[in-house]
């Protein structure tokens, strides 16, 4: 990882790069974008060169939201400068609702216009935006390089450093031409292997070195031969390696020379894809995790875990998909190769790296069958979960009293809302328009849909007014819209 970030800053200092605003980091998934991009941060942080940084992620719905790119750098942007802060307070003062507007006014009026005033007076430096590609509307992720080409040149002092996989859509995006000349790039999966192999290796070494320290293990572990063949199976993705360490000092086998002697003797097909070592390296977590059968729940909880928009306690999940206490911790204990699972109801459950889900959502690369996802058929499983969870709103769920009273005029709102409306039903009064518009048309989701119009419709929109969401009510009952035309005009085309 050294030599590769050593690698960006070559390049950033290069005489190319003079003229250059953007610099664009690509690869494959799991080639350690991410990880190279808090490296890249944390370096700039410490030679205080970091104006802002904004990381995607698609399991988390604010990660998610291009609608906050551009409001987030504004807001750290005014910690790195006070006289920007205060352009940026005037202009929110100015119109109270930018935070809703699109990401080309967002970008003109937080960013450009303040910039035009403060640019003398604000030092050189850098933004980081990783992952773009995590957007959860690619449309958007298009959107967001349009805005930029328009206005790079209006954007100095600022640097932008972006990460993504090498999408068509983003590709598409910095052949703009307005980025195409101030943008220089890096392609990860360009990079000499050799290189990419020494930091892999170096990686693998400093974590067996500390299992040395956690288990007892014979001499000479690990052998150097066994090194060299697992940073070779690698095939360049540090996701991989990372996979690879937590399944051979997982807690629950308390044996990493065994681990990673099964890991090395596993049956390996040579494969044309880059992902083919990985994906078998998935498949045997999951095979080792259930040697003899899969429980009858795994699919549901592993499904609903891939495609939530925000991570939920394992509680929570358990409420929603109405299973007994303890039952998601249970069936997924010895999955924490690949998924971070809390020991107690205090943490979210999440997937540890994003390629996990592209594995599971693929027939292809996951080959048996019983762990595959099917994402519209688990969108759709949610979206019902989501509206019959809604059946339990009521008037004045939050027992304020008084419906006079502006949200801001109520005490201890936050505390109210969270006393008496658990995590549960906030996430399906978040996301089940999300769920519905992405789920696979069928008369099923919207038999519930009917339900919760007639007897919810207005009980949620209180619930949304109280989350200061009520514009991200009218986007969700839009799509829900949107998906019942589309019903009715396959149903009519039936009926002709």
């Amino acid at each position: 990882m050294n030599k590769l970030v050593g690698l960006i800053f070559i390049g950033a200092d290069s005489a190319s790069s003079k003229c250059s605003r953007i610099f664009w980091l690509n690869g494959l998934a799991g080639t350690g974008k991410s990880t190279i991009a808090y490296t890249v941060a944390q370096k700039c942080k410490s030679r205080h060169l970091l104006g802002a940084s904004f990381f995607c992620s698609r399991d988390d719905a604010h990660l998610s939201n291009p609608q906050l790119i551009f409001t987030t750098i504004a807001d750290q942007l005014g910690q790195f400068n006070a006289l920007f802060r205060e352009r940026v307070t005037r202009a929110h003062a100015l119109d109270t609702g930018l935070r809703y507007s699109s990401v080309a006014t967002q970008l003109r009026e937080l960013l450009v216009k303040p910039l035009r005033t403060v640019q003398d007076q604000i030092s050189p430096c850098v933004i980081v935006l990783d992952a773009l590609d995590e957007c959860k509307d690619d449309n958007f992720t298009s959107l967001i390089l349009s805005c930029l080409s328009q206005h790079i040149s209006a954007l100095a002092p600022l640097k932008f450093f972006i990460t993504s996989r090498p999408d068509e859509r983003i590709r598409g995006g910095f052949q703009l031409a307005g980025l195409q000349l101030t943008t220089q790039r890096l392609d990860l999966h360009e990079v000499k292997l050799d290189v990419i192999e020494h930091d892999i290796g170096h990686y693998l070494m400093t974590h067996f070195e500390a299992m040395k320290n956690q288990y007892v293990v014979e001499d000479g572990w690990p052998a150097l031969k066994d090194v060299d063949a697992l940073t070779s199976l690698s095939s360049g993705l540090f996701i991989f390696a990372a996979t690879a360490v937590n399944f051979i000092r997982d807690r629950g086998y308390s044996d990493p020379s065994d681990q990673l002697s099964r890991l090395l003797t596993a049956t390996v097909i040579e494969g044309s894809s880059p992902y083919h070592y990985l994906d078998q390296l998935y498949l045997q977590v999951l095979h080792s995790s259930f040697p003899t059968e899969v429980p009858r729940r795994l699919g549901e909880i592993l499904g609903t875990i891939a495609v939530l928009q925000q991570p939920l306690h394992p509680a929570d999940i358990e409420q929603l998909l109405k299973l007994d206490s303890g039952t998601v911790r249970n069936t997924v204990l010895h999955l924490g190769s690949v998924l971070l699972v809390p020991q107690g109801d205090d943490e979210m459950i999440r997937l540890v790296h994003p390629s996990f889900f592209d594995f599971l959502t693929n027939r292809l690369r996951c080959s048996d069958l019983r762990f595959t996802v099917d994402p519209k058929t688990q969108h759709a499983f949610l979206a019902q979960l989501c509206l019959e969870a809604m059946k339990g709103l009521k008037w004045d769920i939050c027992k304020i009293g008084d419906p006079s009273k502006l949200d801001c005029e109520v005490p201890d709102l936050i505390e109210h809302i969270a006393r008496h409306i658990p995590p549960y039903l906030q996430y399906a009064c978040r996301n089940w328009a999300y769920h519905l518009s992405h789920s696979r048309v069928s008369e099923a989701p919207l038999v519930f849909l009917r339900e919760f119009c007639l007897n919810s419709l207005l009980h949620w929109i209180e619930v949304c007014s109280l989350f200061g969401e009520l514009q991200s009510a009218l986007l969700g009952l839009t799509a829900a819209l949107k998906l019942v035309m589309v019903c009715i005009c396959d149903l009519i085309v039936v009926t002709y």
